[in-house]
C-alpha cells in the first residue's frame, strides 16, 4: 500500500515531468520561426559577377596587377572540351591564361610581347601536327628552360610510332599494345586527395576508360594511374608499375617535370582536379583557393499533394503524404545525423498540375517547421511531371504560397528539366525574386564544364555532380577530382521518380540503402570539408570567385595577401613532408598526410611550417 506522503511524491514529480514535457514542445513552436528565411540577405553587401576574378591575360584583376600572376599557356584548340576545362582551372585558381593554336603561334606571340616564362605549357597534343619539324625541339627547349609541361592527351599510336623524340619527350619506353582492355585501374596515394584506389570495370558505365594504348614508361617515371590488363599472361603478377598499362604518370627531367594524361580525362570536369594534383607536383608545395563546401541536395521534397496514389498505395499501402511522412522523412533525418550533414530541400508543392489534388497547407507548415528543426534549407523545385506549361505552374505555386506563408522568400531554386529559356522567365516572376543561387544537374554530355559560377549578374549556379540514387562506383573518381580542384560537392536525391517510378530501383527502400552506400564510399561529409546548404555554399562560390590572391614563401613562412573581397575564404595547401605550425590570420587543419584546409579571416596571412620527422 502507498503511503499518503509517497503518494504524494510521486504526483508531484509526475507533474514536473509533464510541465517540463509540455513546455519544451511550446517553447519549441515558439522558437521555431519557419516563417522567415534566415538566408535573406540584402544583395548589395554580397560579391556579383562583377566581382568575379577573371583568367583572361587581357582583364586582369588591378588590385595585384603590379604583381606577376603565373601564366599558364595552353597550345591547342582552346573553343574545343579540353581548352574550356584548362582555361576553367586557370580562372578558379586565379592564374593569367593565353591560348594558341600551335606552337609556331605561341613562338611569333612570345617575340613580340617579351612575356615573363609561363608557370606552365598546357598541349592538346592529339591536335597538333607532329609532322611538323620543330615541334618535339620547341618542347625540348621549353623543359631545358625549367618549364613543366602537362600534355592533356596524346596523338594517335601510329604517330607516337614514327616519333622516337616524342616518346622518348613523354617517358615512354616501350608502346606494347595499340589498343589494351584492363579490368582495373589503380590510382596511386598521393596524388588526388582522398587517397589510393582502386576501380573495377564492372558496374562502371562512364567517367573512367578501360581500354587505351599500353605505353610501358620509364622506370624513372612517376605513375600516379594505371591499369591491370584482363588477360592473365605469364609474368604479368611481375611486372612493375612502369611495366604496367599507364593512364598518368610525370617524366622528371634535370630541369623540369613533364605530365602525361592518356586519355579522355580533360574532357571531364574530374580534368580539374586532375590538374590540380599535377600543379602541386610542380614544387615543394602548391596553395590555392577553394569553396569548401558539400552538400546534400533532395529535390521535389518534401511534396504537398496526393499524387500517384494507385502506384504508391500498391507498392507501399499508404499514400504520398504516408510515404513521405513515416517513410522517407525518418530516413532523411538519419543519413543526416550519420554524416553530420546539413539539409537543402527544393520543394515542389505540385508535380502533377493536371489532376484534381491540391497542395496541403497544413503539411506545408508542418514540414516547414520540422525542416527549421533540422536547420535544413527550403528552396522551391520547377519540376513538372505533366504537360503543364512552366507559366501555369508557377501561378499555380504562387497561389498556394500566398495562402499558406505569404511571407517567406525563397533564396535557391532547382529547375529540374526546364529549358535555359524557362528559368530565366520563371525567376522574373514575383515568387523568385529573392532567389540567389540555382541548383543544376550536371550533364555530362554538355559542352560547358563550369561546375560553379553565375548564371546572372547577381545569381550564381552549383552544379550537383554527383546522382545519390545511381548504384555505381564511377563518381568516386569525379569525387576525388572535385574535393581536390575546389573542395566541393554536390550530391542531388531526385525524389520525382521515387513519386512515379519507372524501374524496380525506384523503390525507396532500394534507393535509400543505395544513397546510404554512396555517400558512405565517397566519404560524404567525412574528408574534411564543410558541409553547406546551397546559400550558405552560395555565399561560399561567391568570396572563392571574386577572391584574387598572391603567395610567396620566405624561409620557412608562407605569406599570403588577398583582396578586399567580401567574407572568408580558404585554402588547400599541399606540401611535401611539411607540417603547419601556426596560422596568423586565420586557422587550419589537417584534411590527410601532407594536405592541409586553410581558414583565411584577414586581408594578410602567414603560415609557418616545420619539417615532420
Amino acid at each position: 500500500m502507498i503511503s499518503r506522503r509517497n503518494y504524494f511524491t510521486i504526483t508531484v514529480i509526475m507533474f514536473i515531468v509533464l510541465f517540463l514535457f509540455q513546455f519544451s514542445n511550446v517553447a519549441l513552436e515558439s522558437w521555431n520561426n519557419y516563417e522567415v528565411n534566415d538566408y535573406i540577405v540584402d544583395t548589395s553587401e554580397i560579391s556579383n559577377r562583377n566581382d568575379a576574378f577573371s583568367a583572361d591575360v587581357n582583364e586582369r584583376q588591378s588590385e595585384f596587377a603590379h604583381d606577376l600572376r603565373e601564366m599558364v599557356i595552353f597550345i591547342g584548340d582552346q573553343e574545343a572540351v579540353v581548352g574550356e576545362t584548362a582555361s576553367l582551372w586557370t580562372s578558379y585558381t586565379k592564374r593569367n591564361w593565353a591560348a594558341y593554336p600551335t606552337l609556331e603561334a605561341y613562338e611569333k606571340a612570345k617575340t613580340v610581347q617579351r612575356d615573363v616564362a609561363p608557370a606552365m605549357i598546357l598541349i592538346e597534343a592529339a591536335e597538333l601536327d607532329w609532322k611538323k619539324e620543330g615541334n618535339c625541339d620547341l618542347l625540348e627547349a621549353y623543359v631545358e628552360a625549367g618549364i613543366p609541361l602537362i600534355f592533356c592527351n596524346l596523338p594517335k599510336v601510329s604517330v607516337l610510332k614514327e616519333n622516337k623524340q616524342l616518346q622518348e619527350l613523354l617517358g615512354i619506353e616501350t608502346i606494347r599494345a595499340e589498343e589494351m582492355a584492363v579490368a582495373e585501374l589503380h590510382l596511386h596515394q598521393d596524388f588526388l586527395l582522398g587517397g589510393e584506389a582502386v576501380y573495377s570495370e564492372e558496374g562502371l558505365e562512364e567517367g573512367l576508360e578501360f581500354t587505351f594504348p599500353w605505353y610501358e614508361v620509364t622506370s624513372e617515371s612517376k605513375i600516379y594511374m594505371n591499369g591491370m590488363p584482363k588477360k592473365r599472361t605469364a609474368g604479368l603478377d611481375a611486372l612493375t608499375d612502369a611495366e604496367l598499362p599507364a593512364v598518368l604518370w610525370r617524366r622528371d627531367t634535370e630541369t623540369a617535370p613533364v605530365f602525361v594524361v592518356n586519355g579522355s580525362y580533360l574532357e571531364d570536369i574530374a580534368g580539374l582536379g586532375i590538374l590540380s594534383a599535377m600543379s602541386a607536383e610542380m614544387g615543394s608545395y602548391e596553395i590555392y583557393p577553394v569553396v569548401n563546401a558539400q552538400n546534400l541536395i533532395y529535390a521535389n521534397y518534401p511534396g504537398l499533394a496526393e499524387e500517384n496514389d494507385d502506384v504508391l498505395m500498391e507498392q507501399y499501402s499508404q499514400s504520398l503524404e504516408g510515404l513521405y511522412q513515416n517513410v522517407v522523412w525518418p530516413d532523411v533525418v538519419a543519413v543526416r545525423r550519420e554524416h553530420s550533414l546539413a539539409l537543402s530541400c527544393m520543394l515542389s508543392p505540385q508535380l502533377d498540375y493536371e489532376d484534381d489534388s491540391y497542395p496541403d497547407v497544413s503539411q506545408f507548415q508542418r514540414y516547414m517547421k520540422l525542416l527549421n528543426e533540422q536547420r535544413a534549407e527550403t528552396g522551391l523545385s520547377g519540376t513538372c511531371h505533366s504537360d503543364t506549361s512552366i507559366e501555369k505552374k508557377v501561378a499555380k505555386d504562387e497561389e498556394f504560397m500566398q495562402e499558406a506563408l505569404p511571407t517567406y522568400q525563397f533564396t535557391s531554386f532547382y529547375p529540374g528539366g526546364l529549358t535555359e529559356k524557362e528559368v530565366w522567365a520563371v525567376l522574373q516572376e514575383d515568387l523568385f525574386a529573392s532567389v540567389r543561387t540555382v541548383v543544376e544537374k550536371y550533364e555530362e554530355e554538355n559542352d560547358d564544364k563550369e561546375v560553379i559560377g553565375y548564371l546572372s549578374e547577381y545569381i550564381t549556379r552549383q552544379c550537383a555532380v554527383i546522382d545519390g540514387l545511381e548504384d555505381t562506383v564511377r563518381y568516386d573518381f569525379r569525387s576525388r577530382c572535385l574535393e581536390t580542384a575546389l573542395g566541393y560537392v554536390s550530391v542531388l536525391v531526385d525524389m520525382e521518380d521515387i513519386v512515379y517510378p519507372k524501374e524496380e530501383k525506384d523503390e525507396w527502400a532500394l534507393a535509400s540503402n543505395i544513397l546510404r552506400k554512396n555517400l558512405q564510399d565517397y566519404r560524404f561529409g567525412e574528408q574534411g570539408f564543410d558541409c553547406t546548404t546551397v546559400s550558405e555554399c552560395d555565399e561560399r562560390i561567391r568570396s572563392f570567385l571574386a577572391l584574387d590572391y598572391k603567395a610567396y614563401r620566405e624561409f620557412n613562412t608562407i605569406s599570403l595577401e588577398r583582396n578586399s573581397a567580401k567574407g572568408v575564404v580558404w585554402f588547400v595547401l599541399r606540401t611535401n613532408r611539411e607540417k603547419i605550425e601556426s596560422v596568423e590570420g586565420g586557422s587550419w587543419k589537417q584534411l590527410e598526410e601532407d594536405a592541409y584546409l586553410v581558414r583565411v579571416e584577414q586581408e594578410k596571412a602567414k603560415i609557418t611550417l616545420k619539417a615532420a620527422y
